[in-house]
């Protein structure tokens, strides 16, 4: 690149954030080195060891920028529909960040007890959980739900499903997937 073209600050930054998780899609996370993010963004490894120490920092950093902002606590009143935003909150996450969050999971070496683990947990995994488990309090409040149905346990099952259908099968997720797994799954178990 020529010093007219070279890419600084957060152009540089997006394209490197960008290479990460092409190259996590690709190689998945052990397969993932600093050179190859280099190569994929079109920049040279220092300008990464500048900025992160570590493959697992930039990978951590790579995630924070690309994770959306937690899910909004249920609204609508409607134990059904409360399931399915927060369920299609986390679909749509897993399109963003192209899956990479669970494939570092699935992959990390530290056995997810790292950094990269608590960014997922921060900005994904608990806060999905917590509207769940939230939408499940207000159902029961209002006679949809068991009342000992209200459990962290039972608020995990549809990201489970998620999650799993993720990391297994891949490809679209559909609102008609999304709309069975809330009918044929989770409103079953919590019926009163």
């Amino acid at each position: 690149m020529t010093g007219t073209t070279r890419r600084r600050g957060g152009a540089l930054e997006a394209a490197i954030f960008d290479a990460v998780l092409d190259r996590l899609a690709v190689v998945g996370y052990r397969g993932l080195t600093m050179e190859g993010v280099a190569g994929a963004a079109r920049t040279g490894k220092a300008a990464l060891y500048r900025r992160w120490p570590s493959k697992e920092a930039l990978v951590a950093d790579a995630l924070r920028h690309t994770l959306p902002e937690p899910p909004a606590p249920p609204t609508t009143g409607d134990v059904r529909e409360d399931m399915l935003a927060a369920l299609a909150c986390l679909r749509d996450t897993l399109l963003t960040c192209r899956g990479a969050a669970f494939r570092v999971l699935k992959d990390d070496p530290e056995e997810g007890k790292g950094i990269l683990h608590d960014v997922v947990q921060q900005r994904l995994s608990r806060p999905v959980r917590d509207v769940l488990y939230q939408a499940l309090e207000q159902a029961a409040e209002r006679g949809e739900a068991r009342p000992e149905a209200v459990t962290r346990r039972i608020a995990d099952v549809g990201p489970a499903v998620i999650f799993y259908r993720n990391l297994t099968e891949g490809g679209e997720m559909t609102d008609a997937y999304l709309e069975w797994v809330v009918d044929e799954i989770l409103l079953p178990i919590i019926r009163p």
